[in-house]
């Protein structure tokens, strides 16, 4: 009743690299789809360290981890340097040099009308702050500023204010700043009211700043470089771009690694990020195979990202081994809250599920008939003898699992800096490799609709990586239909309260 539905982009990327290093000038552009910017990035990897004895019983080195975080963040902001992401936990800067900053605006007078609109809305929303540091998405720190004396408060973000500052022009920030643009008053609001009047707040910071990302997509940043005075949008001009990501997670075990990114106006709506990496490899709990799940609430959605590495193998059976990793990897992970252990989550339990990864399902064909359909791009063939849709099909594992058509060339397995599969031109003591679509992503769910599925041309290793779009529709609680159901049922109930009053005294 008080839920409506908001529609997000997001892009899921798999590559298994094959243990190779990047390079700093590897381009990974095409596979981000960054024509078409989406909410939230999940990219998932294989093998970003070679799977030898010394790395999957040894200690874990994190060296790829942050080449690949760097070249990640590079293309997602469109930076040339990686962003320093500071490891303090402490409240932002004072807002004293933001305010002064407007009050100096002010006065200037602007003349294109665009621009003044625009602005004037970033006055109506006190539209400051946007550079945020990677604390702990469970703490808010808000700064409020009345008059000349400023109030720090460090608050959980399930706390209830009892107190409230406004003005009549509702100059709310994003992290709950007020700006002072002309005298200030406070109001107390009951109990009931305040966390919807925040989430109006809110709801008005978030269309702004969609607003300005529509209009810097349309113009580029000639927008930002054409203002009239550096004072015009302060948040922008401070940050050096306007849309920036943020990641909100990276987790490594063994050759697996899983990161997760979002728009930063977004990251506040994330919470509940719990992280479960699960080994079956060696022994059946060594981590050169497994997956790596990340359960998270998106507004009132709970989604769940699996990036898995099954076992490999193009021997009769080899698919009854990695169906027996998918039921395990079902069965042993488990989303525990710290504050609540005896309580968790699974990955079936979430509403939106997301498995991609080098599953490593191959073609039940010989490898002559394989590649001479692979020339001819017949697809639908290949795919009648893939191992996964066989799967899939029959209900073995996955059962009522979806995943998107493929239109692409099998993404194993390839020669190293080259378009050609490996067999193409047999050398003495190569071992021939029948291609497969090893790599793949599946999705569980209502209100997700996949855009787009594909593979993308970089030849760093032996797997060529594949990347899909999807949009979701994710529950989003609306404050403005319960406040009109608080006042409808406060209208109705006082008259029948009134009258069992009088009633009694009749008595």
């Amino acid at each position: 009743m008080f839920i409506i539905l908001k529609e997000k982009m997001i892009m899921i990327g798999t590559w298994n690299v094959a243990g190779r290093l990047p390079v700093d000038c590897l381009d990974i552009d095409d596979w981000l789809c960054k024509d078409e910017p989406a909410d939230i990035y999940i990219l998932g990897f294989q093998e970003v360290v070679p799977l030898n004895a010394g790395n999957v019983l040894g200690s874990e080195t994190r060296a790829p981890i942050s080449k690949w975080e760097a070249i990640i963040r590079k293309y997602l902001n469109k930076s040339r340097e990686p962003e320093v992401i500071p490891k303090s936990y402490s409240a932002p800067t004072s807002p004293v040099n933001e305010i002064k900053s407007n009050a100096d605006s002010s006065s200037t007078e602007i003349t294109d009308p665009n621009k003044k609109v625009l602005t004037s809305m970033i006055g109506l929303t006190g539209f400051y702050g946007l550079d945020w540091p990677e604390y702990s998405l469970d703490i808010k720190h808000d700064i409020c500023v009345s008059g000349k004396k400023l109030r720090r408060m460090l608050s959980s973000s399930d706390r209830v204010r009892n107190d409230w500052f406004t003005h009549e022009g509702s100059n709310f920030g994003p992290r709950g700043r007020v700006v002072d643009l002309g005298g200030l008053r406070r109001v107390r609001h009951s109990s009931s009211d305040l966390g919807l009047l925040w989430m109006e707040q809110q709801e008005r910071a978030d269309f702004v700043h969609s607003l300005y990302e529509r209009v810097l997509e349309e113009n580029g940043n000639s927008f930002i470089e054409g203002m009239e005075t550096e004072h015009e949008i302060p948040s922008i001009k401070s940050s050096g771009n306007f849309r920036r990501y943020v990641r909100i997670m990276s987790k490594q075990m063994v050759g697996i690694y899983l990161s997760v990114w979002v728009r930063k106006r977004l990251r506040r709506h994330i919470k509940n990020i719990i992280v479960t990496p699960i080994g079956i490899g060696l022994m059946g709990y060594m981590g050169n195979k497994g997956s790596i799940s990340v359960s998270m609430s998106l507004y009132q959605t709970q989604i769940c990202f699996v990036c898995s590495h099954l076992t490999s193998g193009h021997k009769d059976g080899d698919e009854t081994r990695r169906n027996s990793d998918v039921i395990e990897i079902l069965r042993r992970t488990r989303f525990t809250s710290a504050l609540d252990p005896d309580q968790y989550q699974t990955i079936p339990s979430h509403d939106q599920i997301f498995w991609f990864g080098d599953l490593n399902y191959r073609i039940n064909m010989a490898d002559v008939d394989v590649r001479k359909l692979v020339v001819l791009k017949k697809w639908d063939k290949l795919l009648y003898k893939d191992q996964l849709c066989n799967e899939l099909g029959s209900g073995r594992v996955f059962d009522g699992w979806k995943e998107g058509d493929i239109k692409f060339p099998p993404t194993y397995k390839y020669e190293i800096n080259s378009d050609r599969y490996v067999g193409e031109s047999p050398k003495e003591g190569e071992k021939r490799r029948t291609p497969a679509w090893c790599d793949r992503i599946l999705w569980l769910g209502k209100g997700i609709k996949q855009v787009s599925y594909s593979s993308v041309d970089l030849r760093m290793s032996d797997h060529q990586p594949v990347r899909s779009v999807f949009s979701i529709e994710v529950e989003v609680f609306d404050p403005r239909k319960l406040r009109q159901a608080l006042n409808l049922t406060r209208t109705a109930i006082l008259p029948d309260i009134i009258t069992d009053d009088e009633h009694e005294l009749q008595l």
